[in-house]
């Protein structure tokens, strides 16, 4: 047995050695692509880009900058518009969707609505914002065209300073929704069926099967569709910069307009560096709490 143990270590390390080799270019290109930016990113928030493109060391000065511009604000208030309206629509449609989708007993019939459903997901948000652009025009659209049909008024979705961020969230909806109800088909599909079973037996029948059961067991999934809604959200920019170009009057200039706009049109890095922290923190922040809130109610039912 002794004589065997340094075979067995030595296997184990070749392994081992086996085992970082071939992780090693993935974990390269993670390292190249995303935190040699970020911790760039770091760096030359807390620069100054003078005329000439000149950097000195600026401490927080530039964050004071960004954060007394009112630029800044309306992004932010229009980001979080945007993204509390596309969660008020995704998550809870989404929902119920999966779980029709999921008491559909044909199994031809659930995977043809299935399909339906989740095809926009292969959409660009690029095109997508070029079809509703389409869809949303006050005198060709669709939309306006059907209403003007029944008498009904015409819509300034993407002209309306009320009506647009509204109307660019539908769009996010329109693209979005698949997402979710894959990921909450998948934890319906988990949770077994004795559960069902011995809530009916204890007299649970119709809404509160899905208020005492589903719900709470799909609480995982729900917490992942959240956090990737609202870091796409975050991320909002391409529908935007397709359909109203942050307008009409800032109306939609969401967060990452104001990052393009400084890093791209008025060259100030060290700006646009500041907002990609600041994002970075954001995130970073609501996806602990979150874990955190959603770690203490876990499958209570």
């Amino acid at each position: 047995m002794n004589e065997r143990t340094p075979q067995i270590t030595t296997h184990a390390k070749k392994r081992q050695i086996s085992g970082f080799l071939f992780v090693l270019p993935v974990v390269t290109y993670f390292a190249l692509i995303y935190y040699v930016p970020l911790i760039n990113s770091f760096a030359m928030s807390f620069t100054e880009i003078l005329p000439g493109q000149v950097v000195e060391f600026a401490g927080l000065d530039t964050y004071r900058e960004v954060l007394a511009t009112d630029a800044f604000w309306e992004s932010v208030r229009n980001t979080l518009l945007f993204n509390g309206i596309s969660l008020l629509l995704v998550i809870p449609f989404g929902i119920i969707i999966a779980i029709a989708l999921s008491n559909i007993s044909n199994g031809t019939a659930r995977n043809m609505f299935t399909a339906l459903y989740i095809l926009p997901i292969f959409v660009s948000f690029a095109a997508a914002g070029a079809i509703w652009e389409w869809i949303y025009h006050p005198h060709y659209g669709v939309i306006n065209n059907a209403l003007a049909a029944i008498g009904g008024p015409r819509f300034s979705f993407l002209t309306g300073t009320d009506q647009v961020v509204p109307s660019l969230a539908v769009v996010n909806f329109w693209v979005r929704v698949g997402y979710c109800i894959l990921i909450i088909l998948s934890g319906l599909q988990s949770i077994p069926q004795s559960y069902f079973e011995a809530a009916k037996v204890d007299g649970a029948t119709g809404l509160k099967l899905y208020r005492r059961i589903t719900l709470p067991l799909l609480l995982p999934q729900i917490a992942v569709v959240t956090l990737l809604e609202v870091i796409f959200g975050f991320k909002a920019f391409d529908v935007v910069y397709v359909t109203t170009q942050g307008g009409p009057a800032r109306a939609s200039y969401v967060i990452l307009f104001y990052f393009y706009d400084n890093a791209f049109r008025f060259y100030r890095q060290d700006r646009a560096s500041v907002v990609a922290v600041l994002m970075f923190l954001t995130l970073l922040l609501f996806s602990i709490i979150q874990r955190r809130v959603v770690k203490g109610r876990r499958y209570e039912l």
